[in-house]
């Protein structure tokens, strides 16, 4: 696909309980280190389980650390991020 670039980011509050920056804090992820992999090099994909503006990027943090992450493209630049893990490194462009 070609790049995109999303520069912004949407945030639940940090104490909602079922909210998005909760959610990768459960999995081991600051935002601040999802939003990162926009940043470098990246892959990405249309996550085709879901609807058209969510997507699947794979992509790495300023510490090279490889995540993969879901988030819907929310247009004009601006990206929420829903869930992240960890990218087992021969997984990098494949889904």
């Amino acid at each position: 696909m070609p790049k995109q670039r999303w520069n912004k980011f949407e945030w639940d509050e940090e104490d909602r309980k079922n909210g998005n920056t909760q959610h990768l804090r459960d999995h081991g992820i600051e935002p601040e280190e999802a939003e990162e992999c926009f940043f470098h090099e990246y892959w990405y994909d249309r996550d085709t389980r879901q609807y058209g503006d969510v997507y699947i990027l794979n992509g790495r943090t300023h510490r090279g650390r490889w995540l993969r992450l879901v988030f819907q493209d929310k247009k004009d630049g601006l990206a929420r991020i829903f869930t992240g893990w960890d990218l087992n490194p021969k997984k990098k462009g494949k889904r």
